[in-house]
């Protein structure tokens, strides 16, 4: 058994450097590539950890990034769409006597323009799995396993069972093992030094 989770160990460690980027964009705290860095002008970060793993050629990243970057393109105007019927909504529920079925009718559009979204999601990833080779497919679905073992890995990094894993060299150096916890002082018990 214990062999077992040391084979998985490197696929593990791989998810949550993939996945904490991710979940930190999510929270506003840092760069990732999520659906919004399409929305802007900017160029988004190279997938190097993943490059490197699947083995992806730079043709196969560029295919992917234009595919994503198209994709988010087309569902910009779909979110637009939603934006204005929550908008409408909140402007409703405003007056002292709100249409319910004009708001029921804005919660059912809202359902239709993100159930159209999420379809242009799954075709883009179906596109996108159609790029990869066989083996790299197989690597995927490696890595898609581990994603389920990422929360028990950020639980073992958090009870010091195993060491989180190191930011990319030139990735600045950010709080390390030494930073103080918020409201803490150090040397109380309970709180202070981590």
């Amino acid at each position: 058994m214990k062999k077992q989770l040391w084979k998985w160990m490197p696929v593990v460690v791989l998810a949550a450097a993939v996945a904490l980027p991710a979940a930190a964009q999510r929270m506003g705290r840092g760069p990732g590539f999520g659906p919004g860095w399409a929305a802007g002008a900017q160029t988004p970060p190279a997938p190097t950890a993943l490059k490197e793993f699947l083995g992806l050629t730079d043709q196969q990243v560029q295919q992917l990034t234009d595919l994503r970057k198209q994709v988010a393109e087309e569902n910009r105007s779909i979110a637009e769409q939603i934006r204005a019927k929550r908008q409408e909504i909140a402007d409703l529920m405003k007056s002292a006597n709100p249409d319910p079925l004009k708001v029921g009718q804005l919660h059912v559009d809202i359902k239709k323009l993100n159930d159209q979204r999420l379809a242009k999601l799954e075709a883009m990833r179906t596109q996108a799995l159609a790029l990869l080779t066989a083996e790299q497919k197989q690597k995927l679905a490696d890595l898609e396993k581990s994603m389920a073992l990422a929360q028990a890995a950020r639980q073992a990094v958090a009870l010091g069972l195993i060491a989180p894993p190191q930011p990319p060299a030139g990735a600045g150096a950010g709080p390390g093992p030494r930073a103080p916890m918020r409201n803490a002082r150090p040397g109380r018990a309970g709180g202070g030094w981590i």
